[in-house]
């Protein structure tokens, strides 16, 4: 009987994976948060995991555009949006021009139900990384297990996971770009493969920093392992090639390059080195010293800004490794040039990551564009193939008196970087218990230390990073039937012009579900749309409010606001008519509580203030009284906001409608003595009174 090769194993492997997935529509977002904190579906889940809130980029914006390109009819401009932007953007949408020739991930969509394609190009995406860095790390010695096992082990790492949903085609995308000058062919069909990658590259994600950190990381490898290629007549082609496939993203790109290159945001940014602190290159290290098991960031800086490429792989070829052949490393002129290659090219990155230096600096690498903690997934690739390559060539020995040194340092980094955390925090620990299970393993079975090493690390960032991202179906994100919150805010859109104005839709999910709402994501500036609808503001109040890349932000608010570089929170009553409350002198002694509220924020003329009451009926006829001590002077106007919150914490007995917001005007911004807000129903005339925050004393009741 003929052996079945490996080769066969692994794309047979492939596409059962890979029919698995597709044919149930998963994907990795993180969608059903929009869903359920903003449009009040409570039946919407993952598979597995949760979603999560801080990977905003992708369900609040490119998922959204994703939707929004499909309900467009995959045309380059958005007729279904209140600004009918160009789609042509930073991030890759499935847009049918030209440019999708160099997206075949996104091939699909059109041809079948967009969840499979969505789930589709999420699959393709992982499968790239998967095949892309094995690839690389075969050529760097590691072995077919080993190569498979680190290419998963980048996979399983912070930066990697906590980026995954919307920079994954990034750095899955980049060993494709290098590849074709590893393979026995002729220099036109590399050359050919090259540009092809590199403009598919470019256009499924545009973002400068990590690419033009992961372009050393090419130039690096490629000096290391294929040096002919820098003979002048081939650099020559190499260049022309890599011109071309620039120029063909940028001539696509060519009207979002142009608007966004003198914003406020992106476009004026430019870093100087240095900024990253050394708990971060400890991660590369001691993988999960920063967060806790949850996922909540122990170090005031959000999860996925904390993200790094960290195994303990590294650590653990470092205790391993068979020293006393380190000669090998330079006896052989080929083995020098790769070690040396891989240590600048890793400790050049490390001096911009680490020492403040300025811009300047930065330019003949185009560095000055690269934030230094976007760096550190260059870095961690660049580290990886150092690390890998040496183990590779000098060799590797278990013992358990290195065993018990490396689990020593596992606990005194535990002790100096986690311990002050909380004791409790121990993830980091279980490590520990992988590799001692998988070092029994190994000596009763021969297994190759390398690959010991690898495994363990491989089955520990597994398990405490494997979590972050879900298993979602994509079904609920392009096929979702209409609740009462979405029937609702379709009411409020055809009331008021086919526009709708509405607070608290985050990002571009409005738009993403079909409506022409203010609330949106502009990656381009939408300057001659706003200087229409805000005359009295000068060029510079102008400029300064809106150009930039933002989330659009309707909000009871006196006038335009940038509250971030990237958002800008804008007055609703310019775009529809506003309710106003009702200044009353009491109410009945008698009147039942129910409800709450909460100030949300004082400007210096207004109190800003969130809540909701128990009214039964339709939100039509939602009122808001309010008694002050002293009383309110001008108009108190009020929004109502979506609450889903409130049929969760009620069974149901409140709906989602029932959240308001209220902007109250005061004098010299001075505390009320007393306030107190009573919900009216104005169909059934029942009125209830809110609950007061605890640093507000309601007013006494009086007769109204």
């Amino acid at each position: 009987m003929k052996k079945i090769s490996w080769r066969t194993l692994f794309f047979s492997f492939w596409l059962i994976v890979g029919a698995v997935y597709v044919s149930h529509s998963w994907s990795p977002s993180s969608y059903a948060y929009a869903l359920s904190n903003h449009y009040g579906y409570q039946d919407i889940g993952p598979t597995l995991g949760k979603p999560r809130s801080i990977r905003a980029d992708e369900w609040a914006v490119v998922t959204p555009l994703t939707q929004a390109t499909v309900r467009n009819q995959f045309e380059r401009y958005n007729k279904t949006s209140l600004y009918e932007e160009d789609l042509r953007i930073n991030y890759g949408l499935p847009i049918a021009d030209w440019g999708i020739v160099f997206k075949p991930t996104m091939w699909l969509y059109g041809l079948i139900n967009p969840a499979y394609a969505y789930s589709f190009h999420w699959f393709a995406i992982f499968a790239l990384f998967i095949g892309g860095y094995a690839f690389i790390f075969k050529k760097f010695g590691a072995s077919d297990a080993v190569a498979a096992m680190l290419s998963f082990g980048l996979y399983f790492t912070g930066f990697s996971q906590f980026w995954w949903n919307e920079k994954g085609p990034l750095i899955a995308i980049f060993p494709w770009t290098i590849i074709p000058f590893f393979l026995n062919i002729r220099l036109s069909l590399q050359l050919i493969w090259f540009y092809y990658a590199a403009v598919f590259w470019l256009l499924t994600n545009f973002y400068p920093p990590i690419q033009i950190s992961l372009a050393f990381v090419g130039l690096v490898v490629l000096i290391a392992k294929q040096p002919h290629i820098f003979r002048p007549r081939t650099l020559v082609w190499v260049l022309i090639a890599a011109a071309l496939a620039a120029g063909t993203a940028g001539l696509y790109l060519y009207d979002y390059l142009s608007a966004t290159s003198s914003t406020i945001y992106p476009g004026s940014r430019h870093s100087m080195g240095g900024g990253v602190p050394i708990r971060f290159i400890a991660s590369w290290f001691l993988p999960a010293i920063n967060f806790s098991w949850i996922y909540n960031s122990l170090i005031g800086i959000n999860i996925c800004e904390i993200g790094t490429v960290g195994m303990y792989y590294y650590a653990a070829v470092l205790f391993f490794l068979n020293y006393g052949n380190y000669g090998k490393l330079w006896s052989d002129a080929s083995r020098r040039r790769v070690f040396i290659a891989l240590l600048t090219g890793l400790v050049i990155q490390l001096i911009w990551i680490t020492i403040p230096l300025p811009y300047q600096f930065g330019k003949i690498l185009l560095w000055d564009h690269v934030e230094p903690a976007r760096m550190q997934y260059a870095s961690g690739v660049l580290l990886t193939l150092f690390i890998l390559y040496t183990a590779n060539t000098i060799g590797l020995e278990f013992s358990l008196k290195r065993l018990a040194l490396f689990s020593a340092s596992i606990l005194a980094g535990w002790v100096v970087f986690k311990y002050p955390f909380g004791a409790k925090r121990m993830e980091d620990l279980l490590f520990v218990f992988v590799l001692i299970a998988i070092y029994m393993a190994a000596r009763k079975r021969a297994i190759p230390p390398h690959e010991s090493i690898a495994l363990a690390s491989l089955v520990f960032g597994a398990i405490i990073f494997g979590r972050f991202n879900p298993l979602q179906s994509a079904w609920p994100i392009f096929n979702i039937q209409p609740n009462e919150v979405v029937k609702y805010l379709h009411e409020q859109e055809t009331k008021n012009n086919n526009i709708l104005v509405f607070p608290h839709l985050h990002g571009a999910t409005a738009n993403g579900l079909g409506f022409r709402s203010l609330s949106h994501t502009t990656a381009v500036p939408q300057m001659a749309f706003w200087r229409k609808n805000f005359p009295e503001l000068s060029s510079d109040e102008l400029n300064h409010a809106f150009n930039r890349y933002s989330h659009i932000m309707p909000d009871l608010i006196p006038s335009p606001f940038s509250q971030q570089p990237d958002a800008v929170q804008v007055p609703i009553d310019r775009f529809t008519k506003v309710d106003h409350a009702i200044a009353v002198s009491g109410y009945p002694d008698n009147i039942k509580k129910a409800g709450g509220f909460s100030i949300e924020k004082q400007y210096p003329t207004a109190f800003l203030i969130s809540g909701w009451g128990a009214w039964e009926s339709a939100p039509e006829f939602h009122a808001i009284e309010i008694m002050s001590r002293p009383q309110i002077t001008g108009k108190a106007e009020v929004t109502p906001i979506i609450r889903p919150d409130l049929p969760l914490n009620t069974s149901g007995a409140i709906s989602s409608l029932n959240g308001f917001k209220l902007l109250i005007p005061t004098l010299d911004k001075k505390p009320f003595d007393c306030l107190s807000l009573i919900a009216l129903d104005r169909k059934t005339q029942v009125r209830t009174l809110l609950e007061n925050p605890n640093n507000l004393p309601s007013c006494k009741a009086a007769t109204p």
